[in-house]
């Protein structure tokens, strides 16, 4: 060890024997400790909160929606084969959906209708926490979300009424059509809005009550950040029939939203490091003026301005970084508290999520400690260059 590196060290310490660092040092510390740990805790809840929501958009909704800009899709066996064939996609198939009315007894609700072919149901098998998908293949059988089977007071294998409005026509225009189904089946998704609002039907019950079959094709993909590359092929190959958006299109205000919000709290919570290195400048600034007389002496004995330089941003660069280490362990900490808990409830009817999700990556802890490093290193160039051009001579004439 280098005597700059040592006696930084040692302006760390107390003058009082029986405590081994300064006051103003550990306000230094903690100021920079609590800046960086909450910088990581809200990344990781703000990471956490964006990758949930997306996973649980894509467990229900199609990576790339293709819909029929002409109406009912005349084949749509051929035009799932052609799709199919498209490098990345792992799954298509044909559907519709349509707004109805659901009734059990004298509790009625709105409800969103998906048809779908029974066998195109897997997907959806995790998600089924009641009954089974494979009642979808059975006619008058559907799935229901969780929370519009608890509205409506539906269990597995109790019937209900389904009014379509526009489902039939007479002289005098549409007319509502109805028909009685049975609960196959209750999915719970975790997305309220969804699980309060959607029921999936097979596609013949579907022709039977509208007159129409499928209007559209939900597509999946191995990939889900090539969804754009993969929608341009598909209108390559089968024209302009059809209009396509992928999942990143259709959730653009939400995702925007919650990406504006991660830069925001980056900025703001870095002007909280920021501020917290000013502990430092106050430390160091008051320890040059305690050690004016060393600083002379040190200097009249042959020491140059950089070493003296040197030893206060040593001293500096060691406060950041003993607070960096600090407040990383403490936010990973406290991360891994939140992912493995749940301490921190969220009501499910205006989140999407119903827990505090928190998500931190190496990548992200070691961003951080470089930024907070960065800051640290100006913070000390100021004071370290004012110990510097002390007059050793005028200090040690009044010292």
């Amino acid at each position: 060890m280098n005597f700059e590196t040592a006696v930084g060290l040692r302006y760390l310490r107390s003058k009082r024997k029986e405590a081994f660092i300064s006051f103003t040092t550990w306000i230094a510390v903690i100021g920079i400790a609590i800046g960086v740990m909450a910088l990581i805790i809200v990344i990781a809840v703000m990471t956490g909160f964006q990758n949930e929501i997306r996973s649980r958009i894509l467990g229900i909704n199609p990576h790339v929606l293709l819909l029929s800009a002409t109406g009912e899709i005349t084949d749509p066996a051929a035009l799932v084969k052609t799709v199919k064939g498209i490098n990345g996609v792992t799954d298509a198939f044909p559907f519709i959906t349509f707004q109805a009315m659901a009734q059990n007894g004298t509790q009625m609700s709105g409800l969103m209708v998906k048809g779908i072919n029974g066998e195109d149901g897997r997907s959806m098998a995790k998600l089924v926490k009641e009954g089974s998908i494979e009642t979808l293949k059975k006619r008058g059988y559907v799935l229901m979300g969780k929370e519009i089977a608890k509205r409506l007071g539906l269990f597995v294998g109790d019937s209900f009424t389904v009014m379509v409005p526009l489902g039939g026509y007479s002289p005098m225009g549409a007319t509502p059509e109805t028909m009685r189904a049975r609960v196959g089946g209750i999915f719970e998704t975790g997305m309220y809005d969804i699980d309060n609002a959607l029921i999936i039907m097979s596609l013949p019950d579907v022709q039977a009550v509208m007159g129409v079959g499928a209007t559209g094709l939900e597509i999946k993909l191995d990939d889900v950040y090539k969804a754009k590359e993969v929608r341009a092929e598909i209108v390559r190959k089968i024209g302009s029939r059809f209009i396509a958006e992928t999942w990143m299109e259709r959730n653009k205000n939400l995702f925007s939203a919650l990406k504006l919000e991660k830069l925001v709290m980056y900025i703001l919570l870095g002007l909280i490091i920021f501020v917290a290195s000013f502990n430092i400048i106050t430390s160091l600034i008051m320890t040059v003026m305690e050690k004016k007389k060393d600083i002379a002496i040190l200097k009249s004995i042959g020491a140059r301005k950089a070493s003296i330089t040197k030893i206060f941003m040593i001293e500096g660069i060691t406060i950041g970084v003993i607070g960096a280490v600090l407040g990383s362990l403490g936010g990973y900490i406290i991360c891994e508290i939140i992912k493995k808990t749940n301490l921190i409830s969220l009501p499910k009817d205006v989140y999407y999520i119903t827990k505090l999700p928190a998500e931190i990556g190496i990548v992200d802890i070691c961003l951080i400690g470089l930024i907070t490093a960065v800051i640290c290193v100006v913070a000390t160039i100021y004071p370290s260059c004012k110990a510097s051009k002390i007059d050793p001579v005028e200090t040690l004439r009044y010292e």
